[in-house]
């Protein structure tokens, strides 16, 4: 069977072992270090999923490296993780750390809110210093294409937070692993893919007026470079992530983890053509009971439709044996020879009675080493391939999911996308391409 393109955990420490201690290194300040010594690692952005991501880091590695720095808007939240973590260094303002601590690190971690995702990023990364951001990448095709452009020209390890790839019963790999071998059909005989996942970013009550800032908060920092706004305290609920202002939507928030999964499955490029049916655009928050259709070509020519369903909305008109609708969320490979359903916790096969007796083929994937430990496993031995969710990989399929979300925004139901020159067939598409930064928020460019 035909071996994946990402490298295993057998083929890792191949290269490790060939490489050997005394040849290993790493750019900037690792140059000055032994490989086996403590990374110096900054964190931006330590409450909610950073902390999720702190706690992660130091189970997979078994606190091996050190948190050197952390940084955070909420005085009261950067407090209370530096307290238990033990950390020295505290800043609200990325910045400051950057400009007095950046010779002294690694690496950073970042988990801020989707609108600063790409300025902290770019501006760690033109200074050298490796790389994991929480998805999506960022809110605008051209933040993401500065992340994948900085990482591939400074070759960082970067590492995108779809830690899926990582988890117990490795579901995701199996399902590659399947489709590769041809179970369910020649890759390129599968024409569709739905993807589906219950959920919504929607507020509960519309945001009206404007409330007073939490002590706790810098506001100014929180804001980022976006263009000002009065405060409402709904910015900081569950619905942060849908409102255009910070966030874009649930396909944004959950797309990643499952479009992940469908790009390094069938090998895709970005699609031609993008399709959104949902409700009337809203002007401050992205709704929910999308079905958005990404069209993509294989190198033969055929096309392949991937399906994206949220709210309550579920795939239609695929036969019963097919599929299992029951799940909240799910991903449906439809081939020749049936189908194949993958989540975080399981993946079947369908029609079930053809697979009775099936005898899956041998792993390909080794056990994961984490996906936190894999990223800084790569920092040590200067390898970004090694990384599997990289930004120059990430990039491309979040700039797509990011175009749709836009699409859904100004009321777009259809348009051409071309990637090369960051542009749709839609004026009010391309306004969106690249955001407008406050003064005083400078966008690093390579």
């Amino acid at each position: 069977m035909k071996r994946t393109k990402t490298t295993s955990r057998r083929r890792f420490m191949q290269a490790a072992t060939i490489a050997g201690v005394g040849s290993i290194f790493a750019p900037a300040v690792l140059a000055d270090k032994s490989p086996n010594s403590k990374l110096n690692i900054a964190v931006i952005g330590v409450g909610g999923r950073g902390g999720g991501n702190i706690a992660e880091l130091v189970k997979e590695t078994n606190n091996s490296e050190k948190f050197f720095a952390f940084c955070d808007v909420n005085s009261y939240t950067l407090n209370k993780q530096a307290d238990k973590y033990k950390v020295e260094h505290r800043y609200k303002d990325y910045r400051v750390l950057l400009d007095e601590k950046g010779k002294e690190l690694d690496a950073v971690l970042i988990a801020t809110l989707d609108h600063t995702h790409g300025i902290i990023a770019c501006s760690a990364m033109n200074l050298g210093l490796h790389c994991y951001c929480e998805k999506p990448l960022a809110n605008s095709v051209w933040e993401i294409r500065q992340m994948t452009n900085f990482a591939q020209q400074k070759k960082l390890c970067t590492q995108t937070g779809t830690q899926v790839r990582a988890w117990n019963g490795a579901h995701y790999y199996r399902a590659i692993e399947l489709i590769r071998a041809g179970v369910i059909g020649e890759v390129s005989d599968i024409a569709e893919v739905h993807v589906w996942c219950r959920g919504t970013y929607v507020p509960k009550e519309e945001p009206v007026g404007s409330s007073a800032v939490p002590a706790e908060l810098d506001y100014d920092l929180w804001l980022g470079p976006s263009p000002f706004r009065p405060f409402h305290h709904a910015w900081l609920s569950f619905s942060k992530y849908g409102f255009w202002h910070s966030g874009n939507g649930w396909v944004t928030g959950m797309g990643p983890h499952t479009i992940d999964l469908v790009w390094t499955a069938l090998n895709l490029t970005p699609p031609s053509t993008i399709e959104v049916d949902g409700p009337e655009p809203h002007p401050l928050y992205n709704r929910d009971q999308q079905h958005i259709i990404w069209t993509h070509q294989y190198p033969n020519g055929k096309p392949l439709k991937v399906h994206w369903y949220d709210g309550n909305r579920k795939p239609e008109g695929i036969a019963d044996d097919l599929i299992d609708v029951a799940p909240s969320a799910g991903v449906l490979f439809v081939g020749k020879n049936g189908s194949l359903q993958v989540h975080y916790g399981y993946h079947t096969l369908f029609p079930k009675q053809n697979f009775t007796d099936f005898q899956p083929p041998q792993p390909t994937y080794s056990p994961s080493v984490g996906h936190h430990r894999q990223w800084l496993e790569a920092i040590k031995l200067n390898k970004p391939e090694l990384c599997e969710c990289r930004f120059e990989y990430a990039g491309q399929y979040t700039e797509a999911i990011v175009v749709a979300a836009t699409m859904h925004r100004v009321g777009v139901n259809k348009a051409t996308w071309n990637p090369e020159k960051m542009t749709a067939d839609s004026n009010e598409v391309n306004a969106y391409i690249k955001p407008t930064f406050r003064e005083g928020w400078n966008f690093p460019t390579t």
